[in-house]
């Protein structure tokens, strides 16, 4: 990838800082940054795992930051069930939008209407995106986040 690609690559501007997150940095670390999704959020309690080093696909992490990231997701998964109560955490991997190696984690609520599970939750995304409103709150969403961070802070070795 050429410089300005990465330059203009919205992972790495978010890793960078330029795109704040609600909530900001739930985890950074090992290789990998976690924050909630940008506005206009999607849904409440929706992470992006993403890769420090702009990478396309697992087969360009390092073996350190590959073996970081089955831990690490499984600590941000318990925190999110902890947090969240949800009925499952979502994991997805399609870097199509943004070649940036990223992990959606999100997480599926009783409540969720039966069109919007599995891949239709992403529904939620295109709803938000296309439609440039946010479907749910960023105050719930920085409350989300803030207290997943809290819960990975309080339990490092998880």
């Amino acid at each position: 990838m050429s410089a300005w690609d990465v330059a203009a690559c919205v992972a790495c501007r978010a890793n960078r800082g330029e795109l704040p997150a609600p909530g900001g940095v739930l985890y950074e670390g090992d290789g990998w940054r976690l924050e909630h999704t940008f506005e206009p959020i999607p849904l409440a309690g929706w992470l992006v795992l993403k890769s420090l080093r702009h990478v396309e696909t697992f087969a360009d992490l390092t073996r350190d930051e590959a073996a970081a990231f089955g831990p690490l997701t499984r600590r941000v998964v318990a925190a999110m069930e902890d947090v969240l109560a949800p009925v499952k955490v979502y994991l997805s991997l399609y870097a199509e939008g943004c070649a940036h190696l990223h992990v959606h984690l999100i997480p599926r609520y009783e409540e969720t209407p039966p069109d919007r599970r599995g891949p239709g939750i992403f529904a939620y995304l295109h709803e938000a995106s296309t439609q440039g409103r946010k479907v749910a709150d960023v105050d719930a969403a920085e409350r989300a986040a803030l207290a997943i961070r809290a819960h990975l802070l309080a339990r490092p070795e998880d």
